[in-house]
């Protein structure tokens, strides 16, 4: 299980604030959990949802289950609509 701070996600946009340790804190709790939740990829699965909906509501780190950590992985990775460096940024907060 991993703690994650879906509200302030630490998102670098260039090679330059990337070198110098400048990230931007991102809030990409809701359209992540939007996502999970209207996946077509993923199956339903109750936990899945639940942990969907706590993601979307929340205001701190959550519990991320290590079984959903793969599942989250190929959603973000299949959507057209998230910026790289977003998708990097969750992707690694999740390793």
């Amino acid at each position: 299980m991993k703690k994650i701070d879906f509200t302030k996600l630490k998102i670098f946009w260039s090679f330059d604030e990337e070198a110098a340790g400048t990230s931007h804190d991102v809030n990409i709790a809701k359209p992540l959990a939007n996502i999970m939740k209207y996946s077509g990829s993923v199956l339903l699965d109750i936990g899945w949802e639940e942990l969907a909906k706590e993601i979307y509501y929340s205001k701190g780190p959550v519990e991320v289950p290590a079984e959903y950590i793969p599942s989250i992985i190929q959603v973000v990775t299949e959507n057209g609509n998230i910026p790289a460096a977003t998708k990097r940024a969750i992707i690694q907060s999740l390793k």
